[in-house]
Formats: structure tokens, C-alpha cells, sequence
């Protein structure tokens, strides 16, 4: 049987095929006179990648940069703002070894944060005349671990204000969408991208065009060509294994309609996976979107949430016309009739350890849904806690302060605006003889000591409740999600199981739930 013809996953990058119109675009965006900061956004599978390492390669033969950096995040990430700075420090000078060998060593032995240092060679950079290109592929982890602060993205906006240095990311979502740190989201950092991102997503019939042209012996006849997009809608790992099976399949010459739809059937086993994984991704409510596509056979967007409909176009899940989603992916519909959905769905779901550990992120998530008028900051750590599930439960567990710090925030504002304790209620713990509230006449509970303050406002076996919205049932919960904040700060690379991480993510989810009934109004 003949090789794949088109790389589809593997260790090397694969040339890229088609995508003129994107690579032309950024080409032009970081080639004008004032060029932009870009950001490259698509899911998994898309060829973000391929895109990027295009592009390195053809602005390194232009005359346009001195000097172009490709640094793959994804492997080796930092996780702290020394360590960020560091290796971007490290990857200017490889690149400059060459043309500017004292930058380049004036890099290397800087010590610690080198955030001085790059800026020092940028500046030098400047007055000779030249400019940088640095490529971040790969930017969702480092943005995961909700570990870097502002003060590194303050510093990189910074060094990307100078005129002779732009950045390009590439990343599943826009980056304001992938910030966990709440303090980095208030950096102006993310401005400085153009607003509108690069989207990779499907092929268009031009990059199809394209495609074919790398197999000349063979030509799609008879519908060929439309069963083609009936299957993948374009999407690059699909189509690519679709045709990949059509050049496995015999000898050159016509591809009819038929023969086009036993590649798709073929080729089924070997892009099963890649569809799994773009599926999970999907938030319930565009899963849930995408069964009524596949139901009715068309949807009509009117009314349709931006977000859901946009996840599946570009996951060349169904297809965008005439103001309604239609033509359901026909791979995608043969693996979803794998899926346990519908009837005897606890059994199903839930009825084996494996099961209850993929579905329980759906049921959480559904949970946060379901939450109206939840608070914002609230909501975002909890839907960035359900991405690291199952996958990553010691990030969830890591993250899980941040949750409890803002539930304290919004519980201090509705009862203790002032953050300080009423003389009342101080009071009243005295004569009762609550132990150490002493010292809170003089400085506000911090730390554990701010769950004590919640079970003594929240009433005790010697004192009535004081405060006026929140209740004991919500300290419970703080009780025990603030356990698990500690436990994620000083894990000591304990393991961590996955039934755990769920527990504590149903009750940070519960947290939210009994704070959004009790003060949101307040």
C-alpha cells in the first residue's frame, strides 16, 4: 500500500498546503510601515503551526527583519515571570549569534530577569537599523497555569512598544479569553494586538484547489469533490486524511463520488481521535447545538450564541450559508453515533469508573451555566478549572485559591464593605468568649483567619448569625474549598487524583452558586 501522501501529525512540521490568502495576510500586517503585533487563533488540528513555521521561513528571506524567532511554548513552558523572561533572552540570542555575536553574548550572560538586557539590545537594535520578528506558538500554556503576573506582561508590552520588535502568538482562543491571573488581566499588554484576530480554520475551495494540485494523477469527477466537502467541511486533518485514503486506495485516474465516499469511510479509523479531541473540546452548549444540526439538518443562527456557532465552523463540524448552520460533517455525525446520548444515559454516562471521570466535566459545566448573574471573575476561574480537567488536575487544584480569594472579596463587600468588623459584633464574641478576635480590632482577618471571621458571622453553638446575606451553608463550603486551596498551593508533587479534582471543583461550583443566591443584590 503507497505512503500518505499528506503529513497529517507527526514530529516534524509538515510543509504547508494551501493557506495562500492567511500567509499573505500576515505578511502584509508585519511588513507595512507601522506593522501590527498579530495574534493567531484556532483549534487544535487547524495547522497554526505549519502556518507559523510558513511564515517564519518566507520573512526570513525577505530583508524586512534582522532576525526572526520561533519558540514553541508548548514544550519546555515557563512557569514563572523569571523564567519567561529568561527564555526569551535565550531565543534572541540563538538567533543573533550570527549577525550580532556581542548582543548575542550580552544575552546569554544576563543574570536572573533579564528584562533590562533585552530591552538594552532592542535599543542598540534600533539604532542600527534593525528589527525583530518573535513568533510565540503555542501561548495557551504558558497562560494556563495562571502563574505569570502582570508585571511580566506589563514588561513585555514594554518591549513591544519599541518600533523595531513584534510579536505574533498563535493560541486556541483569543488571549484575553485565556488569562487566568486576575491581576494580568488588567495589563495593557493585550491591547497591542490587532483586534481582529487571524483566524485558521477550514480550507477554502482555493486551498483545496491547492491541495489537488500536489496530486495531479488523480481527479475528482462525478461529486467526487462534494462528498469531499460533505465529510470534513475543509477542515485541514480531515480532508487531508480523506485524501490521504484516496491515494491509498489503488491505481491513478478519476475519483468518482462513490470511490470518494469509501475514502470517508476509510479514513474514518485514522481521524477518529483527532475528532474526539475537537469534540471535548466543545463547551456543552455548542455540543448541544451541533445534535440539533445533525437532528433537523439545518439550524437557523437567529438566536444562536456567536461562540457556539463559530466553535463548530471552525472545526468544520457544519458549515455557515445563507444565515443558517448546515451540511453536518458526516464524519463527525458517524462518530457522535458512537456516543452514548440520550436513553438509558446514567447507566451510560456514569455506569463505570471511566465513564462517571470523562462525563462529570460535562455535568459541571452545564452546572456553571446554569448560574444567572454569577459573578464575572468568578465564572472565568471556574470555566478555566473545567479545561484542566481530566487531563490536568493538579493545575485545577493550584487555581483553586484564586476562587476562594474572590469569594471573600464579594462576601466582604455585601457584609463588611469597610473591612471593619462592626463594634457590635465584637461585641457581642467577647462576652460570648469566641476565641482570638482580639486581634481583629486592629487588623483584618487574613489567610484561615478569614474563615474563622465567616463561621462566627455565620453563627456558632455560643453566638447568633450577624451577618445579614451570607449563610452557614456557604461557610461550609468555603470551609472546604479553602482546604483545597492550601492543598493546591503545597502539593510537595503529591499525586492527585482525578476523583479528588472533581470533588473540589463541584464544590468551588457550589461556592459560586450559593454566592450568587446570597449577594449578588446585596
Amino acid at each position: 500500500m503507497p505512503e500518505a501522501r499528506f503529513p497529517i501529525l507527526g514530529t516534524t512540521v509538515p510543509s504547508m498546503l494551501g493557506r495562500a490568502a492567511v500567509l499573505q495576510k500576515m505578511i502584509a500586517a508585519l511588513t507595512k510601515p507601522m506593522p501590527d503585533h498579530l495574534q493567531v487563533v484556532g483549534p487544535r488540528f487547524a495547522g497554526k503551526t505549519v502556518i507559523l513555521n510558513a511564515l517564519a521561513t518566507n520573512l526570513r528571506q525577505v530583508s524586512f527583519y534582522t532576525a526572526v524567532v520561533l519558540w514553541d511554548l508548548g514544550h519546555q513552558t515557563p512557569g514563572t515571570d523569571e523564567l519567561f523572561m529568561q527564555r526569551l533572552a535565550r531565543e534572541l540570542s540563538a538567533v543573533l549569534r550570527g549577525s550580532h555575536s556581542d548582543y548575542s553574548k550580552h544575552l546569554e550572560a544576563a543574570q536572573r530577569n533579564p528584562y533590562q538586557e533585552i530591552g538594552e539590545v532592542l535599543d542598540a537594535l534600533k539604532d542600527e537599523g534593525y528589527k525583530l520578528l518573535v513568533i510565540m506558538d503555542g501561548f495557551d500554556k504558558p497562560l494556563s497555569n495562571g502563574q505569570l503576573t502582570r508585571n511580566l506582561w506589563d514588561q513585555l508590552r514594554e518591549l513591544a512598544l519599541k518600533s523595531n520588535l513584534r510579536l505574533v502568538t498563535s493560541s486556541r482562543r483569543t488571549l484575553r479569553d485565556l488569562i487566568r491571573h486576575p491581576d494580568a488581566q488588567t495589563s495593557d499588554f493585550w491591547n497591542i494586538f490587532d483586534p481582529t484576530p487571524v483566524r485558521v480554520g477550514c480550507f477554502d475551495e482555493n486551498d483545496l484547489t491547492a491541495v489537488l494540485a500536489m496530486m495531479p494523477e488523480r481527479e475528482l469527477v462525478a461529486g467526487a469533490r462534494t462528498e469531499l466537502w460533505n465529510a470534513s467541511n475543509g477542515f485541514p486533518v480531515l480532508m487531508l486524511g480523506i485524501l490521504n485514503a484516496v491515494c491509498d486506495a489503488g491505481d491513478a485516474g478519476g475519483v468518482s463520488a462513490e470511490a470518494m465516499r469509501a475514502a470517508c469511510d476509510s479514513a474514518f479509523p485514522t481521524v477518529r481521535d483527532k475528532l474526539d479531541a475537537l469534540w471535548i473540546d466543545c463547551p456543552p452548549s455548542c455540543q448541544d447545538l451541533q445534535r440539533r444540526i445533525l437532528e433537523e439538518g439545518f439550524v437557523a443562527r437567529t438566536g444562536i450564541a456567536a461562540a457556539d456557532a463559530d466553535a463548530l465552523i471552525e472545526r468544520g463540524f457544519a458549515h455557515a450559508a445563507a444565515n443558517r448552520l448546515q451540511r453536518p460533517s458526516r464524519l463527525l455525525g458517524r462518530y457522535l453515533e458512537e456516543q452514548p446520548h440520550e436513553g438509558n444515559a446514567l447507566a451510560r454516562l456514569f455506569g463505570t469508573d471511566e465513564a462517571y471521570l470523562k462525563n462529570l466535566k460535562g455535568v459541571l459545566e452545564r452546572r456553571i451555566g446554569q448560574l444567572v448573574g454569577i459573578d464575572s471573575t468568578l465564572k472565568r476561574y471556574l470555566e478555566h478549572c473545567t479545561e484542566d480537567l481530566p487531563d490536568h488536575p493538579a493545575v485545577l487544584l493550584s487555581n483553586v485559591r484564586g476562587i476562594v480569594n474572590q469569594a471573600f472579596e464579594l462576601i466582604w463587600k455585601a457584609e463588611i464593605p469597610d473591612k471593619r468588623i462592626p463594634s457590635g459584633w465584637m461585641a457581642i464574641w467577647k462576652r460570648n468568649d469566641e476565641r482570638r478576635v482580639d486581634e481583629w480590632e486592629t487588623t483584618f482577618p487574613q489567610g484561615v483567619q478569614r474563615v474563622r471571621l465567616l463561621n462566627l458571622m455565620t453563627g456558632t453553638d455560643r453566638s447568633a448569625p450577624c451577618a445579614k446575606h451570607v449563610t452557614k451553608g456557604t461557610y461550609v463550603l468555603m470551609n472546604a474549598v479553602h482546604g483545597f486551596g492550601d492543598f493546591g498551593q503545597h502539593q510537595e508533587a503529591a499525586p492527585i487524583d482525578l476523583g479528588t479534582a472533581y470533588a473540589a471543583l463541584l464544590l468551588c461550583v457550589e461556592l459560586a452558586a450559593a454566592l450568587t443566591r446570597e449577594v449578588q443584590d446585596a
